[in-house]
């Protein structure tokens, strides 16, 4: 026996809870990476502060507030997917519940991105803005400005699921329409030709 065939049979045999464990803890180490990346990724708008304690951003710096959000969404459907299509990979003989650890897997590396992405900082922007000397430039704060975000890991993870699910269900089908419509087919022929034999005697 080939050692690929050994090392398949051993993964397939190993417990659905030891599996299960290591889809979560992937899940997890996901989402501690995407908001690394995330974080570095972002480049914050800042604010310019004057010498009345007041503050100004420019136009283009305004249209970047949300930039944490578009590259948080980016993230979240390459990942979503990935984690969908390791969840069928390993989960897909459970059935149907292969979509909810799916979902769960997505929704927890985005929760985790999410944290580990704010926590890196900055943040208090009204302590920052009060501590600030005019002139300085202010950062606002890294946050995700709406939780709606976090559908998009969830989406890209059932997505791979749906996928899969479909395709397996036309592949097996297929074989047996085809062998359906055979056998009605040779049954018609013969009972014509049982008539026509009857009719000639």
């Amino acid at each position: 026996m080939s050692e690929p065939t050994r090392v398949h049979r051993r993964s397939r045999s190993r417990p659905m809870r030891t599996l299960i464990t290591g889809f979560i803890l992937s899940a997890v180490t996901a989402g501690a990476v995407s908001g690394w990346l995330w974080h570095l990724l972002v480049s914050l708008p800042t604010y310019l502060t004057s010498d009345d304690g007041s503050v100004q951003i420019t136009e283009r710096a305004q249209g970047e507030v949300f930039a944490t959000d578009a590259v948080f969404v980016i993230i979240g459907l390459i990942v979503g997917v990935a984690l969908g299509i390791a969840a069928w990979h390993y989960f897909r003989r459970l059935g149907w519940p292969v979509a909810f650890l799916a979902v769960g897997g997505g929704l927890l590396a985005g929760v985790t991105c999410w944290l580990v992405g704010v926590a890196q900082g900055p943040s208090n922007f009204a302590e920052r803005v009060a501590t600030a000397m005019p002139g300085e430039m202010v950062p606002i704060d890294f946050e995700l400005h709406t939780t709606s975000a976090l559908l998009v890991w969830l989406l890209g993870a059932i997505i791979p699921v749906m996928l899969y699910a479909n395709l397996s269900r036309e592949e097996t089908a297929s074989p047996l329409r085809r062998s359906g419509s055979g056998q009605p087919g040779e049954a018609g022929s013969e009972q014509r030709d049982e008539i026509l034999s009857g009719d000639l005697n």
